[in-house]
């Protein structure tokens, strides 16, 4: 039937159909919008005015001052082409597992950003050439939306024959409308929102690699709305955390000093006390009670956390403490007097996650005070220079129904922003460079804000996922968080430099290892590109700019030459002035092309992973490409002569 509509009306470019839902129960549709153009249109008493520059401002206003907006769907039909690959609205932790066009035919129906995970509001379309082929999204406020495939249709059979894709975003959900705050904060009550949508064209300075894409869409969120995060230098430093190589019953005082008093030879500073610290952690089998929640340390593990975190710092290094400050169990000595506070059902009756602990409601101001306190009490206590929040993710997606308080917000989302915020404002009064880590789930230029750095989930022993997940946060911030490297002590010194350098390209490098199995290669190539890292630190609080649609080449600008690291597959690389190359994969050549017509003269210095030099000669290329020869893991410098 759509079909037979599209073919009727001669729709053959793409375009949006747009339904706005009235909280009277009125509403009204505008079908079809081909962006690029000025419409003002009316329907059952809603007006529509759409503009023609990106990002297309969409205003929705009721003609009736009585009435206001509980939800806007956009429909985007575009035309179905051969496509490489796909990537979902997404917080950037799950993407890749879709990202198959046929997978995300069959598999693909309905996703929602909520409390547990904030989606960039954003579907990105790669072409053959693995650019982006086509892009559209809704840059608009952080709140409920949800997002599902309307064709091709996957039921007997895949039904690709409409010859149509068709996929929506809908701001605010059945479950959770619009919030007032937003729908109801201009006196006419309208309200905008801004459509994301770009198809480049074929012309080689159009092409963008999806992380760019990524960049341009929250750029815009950036600059409408204001959005600027906090900048915290030492956040750049690379991380230590207790979290992968250790069952968090074996967390110690000990084990920490000693990995700290390594750690810091080797040029890492920042050092996480994570999950278990205060009793029984979350890799505990389910049939181990849980007292998180109290925020006490273990006696038996820390028996002194104030020297301990005194001791730590005696070293020249940062503490930072774990921490999930709505987290509540049973068995919590605060459970009692917190239970009033827990998101409940009608009854009181508190709704348990799969984690098997409850969550404070952040809809309501006393709940998210005793959040903000807890954080608090970290710097005040005990001193510590940054903490991590974790777990937001396990916050049950249910509305809260506890009679025993009332809410102040309409959504649970909203009420993690201000809970975020409070936070911060509280802790950065108290401490004005506190280091904060926050994990990609309630991610996005709008919670960014609330940290000063953004972790990639849980990457243990899949590096290319980690990856992966730290470039798609690289997309709007450049404090992106490796999620803490394993090196076991069976690697080569090659295989621990290419993860150290695999690192480096997408962001902060960031470990879990007990450096006690490590041999002394292995630390001395982690020692020396540590070091290295440290002496660049000011370029890495830039953004990466892959030079491939891959991310195989990736690229940062210096002030005296270029940064550029080769991983994965690597490429060819463009040389216009001075250029440091890293070689994060195994390959033992390179290709290059001299950009730089002014001067084929050269000086090429190699040196190997342990930053011993291999070579040092000077040569010259007739032709603008040329080849070298560079170890796995080591570096070459190229300079103009």
């Amino acid at each position: 039937m759509r079909q037979n509509w599209l073919r009727r009306n001669r729709i053959v470019n793409d375009f949006l159909k747009i339904e706005v839902l009235m909280f009277s129960g009125k509403k009204a549709e505008f079908n079809p919008i081909c962006l690029g153009k000025s419409y003002e249109l009316e329907d059952n008493n809603v007006k529509l005015i759409v503009g023609n520059k990106l990002p297309f401002s969409i205003c929705a206003k009721p003609l009736d001052r009585n009435d206001y907006v509980q939800s806007i769907e956009f429909t985007f039909f575009t035309q179905i082409r051969n496509y490489h690959s796909v990537i979902l609205p997404d917080s950037g932790r799950w993407f890749f597992n879709s990202s198959r066009v046929v997978t995300f035919w069959r598999s693909f129906r309905e996703l929602q950003t909520g409390v547990d995970d904030t989606k960039l509001s954003l579907f990105i379309f790669t072409g053959r050439d693995r650019y982006t082929a086509l892009a559209a999204g809704i840059i608009g406020e952080n709140y409920e939306t949800a997002y599902r495939l309307v064709e091709p249709e996957s039921n007997r059979a895949l039904n690709v024959h409409t010859g149509y894709m068709v996929f929506q975003i809908k701001r605010g959900t059945d479950k959770y409308p619009i919030p007032s705050r937003i729908s109801q904060q201009n006196d006419d009550n309208s309200l905008t929102e801004y459509v994301y949508y770009k198809r480049p064209s074929e012309r080689e300075h159009e092409k963008q690699p999806w992380v760019m894409t990524v960049r341009e869409f929250t750029n815009y969120q950036r600059t409408l709305f204001s959005l600027r995060d906090p900048v915290v230098k030492a956040s750049l430093l690379p991380t230590w955390c207790t979290w992968a190589d250790w069952h968090s019953n074996d967390i110690n005082s000990d084990m920490i000093l000693e990995n700290v008093k390594t750690g810091v030879e080797l040029g890492i500073f920042n050092y996480i006390i994570d999950d278990g610290w205060f009793g029984p952690g979350l890799d505990n089998d389910y049939s181990v009670q849980l007292n998180i929640g109290d925020w006490e340390p273990d006696p038996d593990k820390i028996p002194d956390m104030n020297e301990l975190v005194k001791t730590i710092k005696s070293y020249g290094a940062k503490p930072m403490i774990w921490c999930a400050p709505h987290a509540v169990a049973a068995a919590a000595k605060c459970f009692p007097e917190r239970k009033r506070l827990l998101i409940a059902d009608e009854f009181g009756e508190p709704v348990i996650n799969p984690t098997q602990f409850y969550s404070l409601c952040f809809m309501n101001s006393e709940a998210r005070d005793v959040m903000a306190d807890i954080c608090l009490k970290f710097i005040e206590k005990w001193d510590f220079d940054g903490a991590k929040y974790d777990l937001f993710n396990w916050v049950p997606n249910v509305p809260c129904r506890n009679p025993e308080h009332h809410h102040d917000v309409s959504t649970m989302l909203e009420g993690l922003e201000k809970t975020l915020a409070l936070i911060e404002e509280r802790t950065r009064k108290r401490k004005k460079d506190y280091i904060v880590e926050l994990k990609q789930n309630y991610g996005t230029p709008f919670l960014s804000r609330y940290g000063t750095m953004m972790r990639a989930g849980d990457g243990p022993f899949d590096p290319e996922s980690n990856f992966l997940r730290t470039m798609f946060i690289q997309g709007y911030t450049p404090y992106a968080l490796n999620d803490y490297q394993i090196i076991t002590g069976t690697e080569t010194p090659e295989d621990t430099a290419i993860a150290v350098i695999k690192m480096f390209a997408a962001g902060i490098p960031a470990y879990s290892i007990n450096f006690s199995k490590l041999t002394q290669d292995q630390l001395a190539v982690i020692r020396y590109l540590n070091h290295w890292y440290l002496n660049h630190l000011d370029l890495f609080k830039n953004h990466r700019v892959p030079q491939d649609p891959d991310a195989n080449v990736i690229k940062i600008d210096g002030l005296e030459y270029d940064i550029v690291f080769l991983v994965n597959h690597g490429g060819t690389v463009g040389i216009e002035r001075d250029t440091l190359l890293l070689n994060g994969t195994y390959d033992r050549q390179f290709f290059a092309q001299n950009a730089n017509a002014r001067s084929e003269q050269f000086r090429f210095i190699a040196t190997d992973c342990y930053g011993t030099i291999t070579e040092d000669t000077p040569f010259s290329r007739s032709s603008h490409w040329f080849t070298g020869e560079m170890s796995p893991g080591g570096m070459v410098q190229i300079k103009y002569i």
